[in-house]
């Protein structure tokens, strides 16, 4: 099981502590930025990306990768193939 995937969870002070699960590099910006409205913590006020709960998974097949490095054309065309877009 792969435990550090640089997926984190943070949460939304404005809004009842609710979930967002991100990559670090995001979660760095939403915890720095100055409305104060994100946290590392449901309950109390945690800026430090380091204090964040990281997501686990039981395997990495590289998928996510192969499809960040693929052509915008490409994708286009996948998602055309399987109807997410319109023709």
């Amino acid at each position: 099981m792969i435990t550090d995937t640089g997926i984190v969870t943070i949460h939304d002070l404005e809004n009842n502590g609710a979930k967002l699960t991100c990559h670090k590099v995001d979660a760095q910006e939403f915890l720095a930025h100055p409305s104060g409205r994100w946290s590392a913590s449901p309950n109390e006020k945690k800026t430090s990306v380091r204090d964040a709960k990281s997501e686990k998974i039981d395997d990495d097949s590289g998928e996510a990768m192969k499809l960040k490095a693929m052509a915008n054309k490409v994708l286009k065309a996948m998602a055309k193939g399987y109807r997410l877009l319109p023709k």
